[in-house]
């Protein structure tokens, strides 16, 4: 026996806005037609409801925010919620504009039957604050067919659900409305009395699409479900509900997406390294900006701090309409070690330091040095990633100044010799540029490197730290 869920998410776009209005406002969605298609508890409150026109409704209420739906974001979101679900359920499919398609089969072993497997998914749901109705059915179709309904059934007995099936109007289901006016004249109003109908007097009065309908309801015709694979990171997107030219402002849709991020990095044990902003007009080109971290994070107000140290340095083209932001991969969680008897008043690591000044800075202005194989210290090193892994040096590397001048200068003071001579040349064939190295200490008690030539000129190279 087949065991299908349906999730219904009657005002999934609304949902996903509603942080951007302030608590109590009346809201809903207009499509092309101006017909309200979505609307919340406050504007229901008002009298309005679905498929009402725009004028019926504006006249029922005017203080009514009106928001135009959004095909596109409308698919972003499901997919969203599709992919949070997806760690918990194996086999989701889409069903746009505004439902899920969830079978059970292979899951209700896994939390021991259906009241524990909806104990786990329902919390999911409730943590992502969208509306939703729900369903169980021996066929995606009558999983579907019930929760238009708004019946709320979670069932595995199939008499019992095949009762609610018998009982179910034909406006809850997938049939085509001039189809259900044909029927209803027939005196056929409930599922039931269409199902008792045989299928030669149902072909020989409707449409292949009434059978097509039929069978994949019944079980009996196959229902292929194109079932999602997970994403390996983050997608998101948000519309504003007004132009924004500060950009100082997008930091508060900004901190709902990343909390997004972070839910879904918390639940995998993951962090990731790079973020993808994208700043989105009204008539240009949206406006992309690369945000990273060399430690790789998963918290949101971390995430928020670089977001905002570049954002900084960002002049709008033109005000903002919306935002998306894009994580193309995760990577698993490492935790830090760090030594028992470490300070705790150290509370930024060198990768953090570092993913701050390239926010701030811009990463050309960020670099390190790395050592090239050289023989001459002023070449002997360039410029390079500041996160670049150490090489191991040998010792005479060890002894090398912290800080080499610029252009070697003539040694015109006395110094006492405590080590050396290291004699360094660029190439054997040159012995003319060959050079002794020594440390040294002036009377001042600074610590030199120098060098002698083989001209017998002393200079001094760099300063011991």
């Amino acid at each position: 026996m087949q065991l299908f869920l349906y999730l219904q998410f009657p005002s999934l776009q609304l949902d996903s806005l509603t942080s951007a209005f302030k608590p109590g406002q009346p809201l809903a969605v207009v499509d092309a037609k101006h017909h309200i298609i979505e609307l919340n508890a406050e504007a229901a409150a008002q009298g309005i409801a679905l498929n009402m026109s725009l004028g019926s409704a504006a006249a029922l209420c005017h203080q009514l925010e009106l928001v135009p739906y959004n095909p596109q974001q409308q698919q972003e979101v499901l997919q969203f919620v599709a992919q949070q679900l997806y760690q918990y359920s194996a086999d989701i499919a889409l069903d746009p504009p505004d439902g899920l398609y969830l079978r059970l089969n292979n899951m209700l072993s896994l939390y021991q039957g259906l009241a524990g497997y909806w104990q786990v998914l329902s919390a999911v749901l409730n943590g992502l604050a969208f509306h939703y109705h729900f369903a169980t059915g021996l066929t995606p179709y009558a999983a579907k067919c019930l929760a238009k309904q708004q019946r709320n059934v979670l069932e595995d007995d199939p008499v019992l659900l095949n009762k609610l099936l018998q009982k179910s109007p034909l406006s809850s289901t997938e049939l085509s409305i001039d189809l259900q006016q044909q029927l209803q004249r027939l005196g056929l109003k409930q599922l039931g009395q269409l199902l008792a109908l045989s299928a030669a007097e149902l072909a020989r009065r409707f449409d292949r699409a009434l059978l097509s309908y039929l069978g994949r309801l019944s079980g009996e015709f196959y229902h292929l479900l194109e079932y999602i694979q997970p994403e390996p990171g983050f997608s998101r997107a948000i519309e504003l509900m007004y132009d924004i030219d500060d950009t100082a402002k997008l930091c508060t849709p900004l901190q709902s997406l990343l909390m997004q991020l972070e839910q879904q990095l918390s639940r995998a044990n993951a962090v990731c390294h790079q973020l993808q902003l994208q700043i989105r007009f009204r008539h240009r080109p949206a406006q992309t900006l690369s945000i990273g971290s060399a430690q790789g994070e998963y918290r949101a107000a971390k995430w928020l701090r670089l977001c905002q140290l570049q954002l900084e340095t960002v002049r709008l083209s033109e005000p903002a309409v919306g935002l998306k932001l894009h994580v193309a991969r995760f990577f698993s969680q490492q935790s830090a070690t760090s030594s028992l008897f470490q300070s705790s008043a150290q509370t930024m690591s060198s990768l953090q330091l570092v993913s701050l000044l390239q926010a701030r800075l811009g990463h050309a202005a960020v670099s390190g040095l790395t050592l090239i194989d050289k023989h001459l210290p002023e070449v002997a090193n360039q410029q390079g990633s500041p996160l670049a892994q150490r090489s191991e040096v040998c010792s005479a590397l060890s002894q090398r100044p912290a800080f080499l001048l610029l252009q070697p200068s003539a040694l015109t003071e006395a110094v006492e010799i405590h080590s050396g001579p290291e004699r360094l040349c660029a190439n054997i064939w040159q012995l003319e540029q060959q050079r002794d190295y020594f440390i040294g200490r002036n009377t001042r008690g600074q610590w030199l490197w120098l060098y002698r030539t083989a001209q017998q000129q002393w200079f001094v190279q760099g300063l011991f730290s």
